[in-house]
């Protein structure tokens, strides 16, 4: 524990699978359009995909991997 706040304000579950996986894009996707900090990740500790909702406004869309 470091003592700082946490960067993530909220967690979205979706689940596991294929279909988790879309929705969790989808729901971090629509979350960005609105100007909301928000990833879709795979962690093990929240159940499998998730969306991370974070604390921090938006300041510019991440690159892709590919790019």
């Amino acid at each position: 524990m470091t003592g700082l706040p946490s960067p993530v304000d909220r967690v979205l579950r979706h689940g596991t699978g294929p279909a988790a996986r879309r929705a969790a894009l989808r729901e971090a996707d629509r979350l960005w359009q609105r100007g909301v900090a928000a990833r879709a990740v795979f962690r093990p500790e929240y159940g499998g995909w998730a969306v991370l909702v974070f604390k921090a406004a938006v300041r510019r869309r991440p690159r892709s991997p590919s790019g």
